[in-house]
């Protein structure tokens, strides 16, 4: 899918706020000064971000391994769900009956697939909860196939979330994939919640539109990329799946949030960047 209008500026931009301010930013060590209302929702965010790169994840490797396993897997997967924490979840690739069945499983221990196998027979029935999944990506899907909302890279990842509680939604998010290896998709991610009655809401983006960071320069893998957000007063849980998922530190301004940095790390709470810090003033802010 050739790039669209806008994002090789956006990149361009980003490369430059970058360049200008993340080496300074790395020498200071941040402070938290935020209430408790945001800690508790930058907590959340954090968790869920981890959960999606652990889904993503497991659906990636899997999807080379089963299509190893299955000579016709083109003709037989009907799509995948993930269930489980992100510490080991499970992947399951199922048919394209209906009732959908079960026809591969993995999990996902130590960042690496293990346990993957083909399912036949009893092992193939799905519960009623993971039929319900399937359902709402389907929902899901139709709600952003109507909004005519396309991917900033090649594909879309789905990536569906269970319900906490047995009348919650079911959160169903459709993520841009790279379009080059070491980049840092930030654009181009998307959540739809599914009701309990299978009903899907309006599609949620995360950003104004594509944008693509670049890698960090050869032998400066810890520095830090640097964006800004128009959506909400903090990061968001995209954020915080590009940097587990890619393993890059993130710098995200939110100017709806009185103009705050937060500084996002693969593996750690998201912490806010004092103002005493070396900060973007004067550097472009890639909008995101």
């Amino acid at each position: 899918m050739p790039p669209r209008k806008g994002d090789a500026m956006r990149t361009m931009t980003a490369l430059l706020a970058m360049a200008l301010t993340a080496p300074a930013m790395a020498q200071t060590t941040p402070v938290e000064t935020i209430s408790a209302e945001d800690r508790a929702a930058l907590d959340r965010t954090t968790e869920r971000g981890r959960l999606l790169a652990a889904y993503d994840r497991v659906a990636w490797l899997g999807t080379d391994d089963v299509q190893k396993r299955l000579p016709d897997w083109q003709q037989k997967l009907g799509g995948w769900i993930v269930e489980g924490a992100a510490a080991s979840p499970t992947l399951i690739f199922h048919d394209r009956s209906q009732p959908p069945r079960a026809l591969y499983t993995a999990r996902l221990i130590g960042g690496k697939l293990a346990e993957a196998t083909l399912v036949t027979g009893d092992a193939a029935i799905l519960s009623p909860a993971q039929l319900h999944l399937i359902a709402a990506r389907d929902s899901a899907a139709k709600a952003i196939g109507a909004a005519r909302l396309l991917p900033c890279g090649p594909a879309f990842n789905s990536v569906v979330v269970p319900p906490t509680t047995p009348d919650g939604v079911t959160s169903v998010y459709f993520l841009s994939a790279q379009t080059k290896a070491d980049d840092l998709p930030i654009g181009g991610h998307y959540r739809v919640d599914v009701a309990a009655d299978g009903r899907a809401g309006a599609p949620y983006a995360f950003s104004k539109g594509c944008m693509t960071v670049p890698p960090p320069p050869k032998g400066q893998r810890g520095v830090g990329a640097v964006v800004s957000t128009l959506t909400a007063p903090l990061p968001n849980e995209a954020h915080s799946f590009v940097v587990e998922a890619y393993q890059r530190r993130l710098y995200v301004v939110v100017p709806r949030g009185g103009d705050r940095m937060f500084v996002l790390r693969p593996g750690m709470p998201t912490s806010l960047v004092p103002t005493t810090t070396a900060r973007p003033e004067t550097a472009p802010k890639p909008a995101a």
